[in-house]
């Protein structure tokens, strides 16, 4: 799949599940390493494979747009673009992406029924291994 398709999927979904208008987005998506992601968000090795800067954009370390949960984690990095100008305050921020990450993984997961339902810890421990 490519970035254009799966952003144009992720939209939908989001137009769909929230009151986002998903008209309004236009940032640059940019795919780098995972160490430039690291430093600029930890200041060395962490655990980090996406970043939303309201400046530059959303910085990705994968080109696996086939991969569920490198799609959850694009989705998740989308709703900080559209929580960008809320004066909602950052923990709520980070707790909405979260919960919308996680109901677009299990929406994935029954659509392609799969045996265990996706979510965030799931992915993250696939990420580790």
């Amino acid at each position: 799949m490519t970035l254009k398709n799966l952003v144009n999927i992720l939209l939908h979904w989001i137009s769909i599940n929230t009151n986002y208008d998903t008209n309004q987005f236009n940032i640059p998506i940019n795919i780098v390493e995972p160490e430039i992601i690291q430093k600029m968000v930890c200041g060395g090795k962490c655990p980090v494979v996406a970043f939303f800067s309201e400046n530059q954009g959303i910085f990705l370390s994968t080109k696996n747009f086939d991969d569920l949960c490198y799609q959850s984690i694009l989705l998740h990095e989308m709703i900080h673009y559209f929580q960008s100008d809320s004066m909602m305050e950052n923990a709520f921020k980070e707790k909405e992406a979260y919960e919308l990450q996680n109901k677009f993984l299990e929406d994935l997961s029954i659509k392609n029924d799969m045996i265990s339902v996706l979510n965030v810890k799931r992915c993250r421990s696939k990420q580790i291994n």
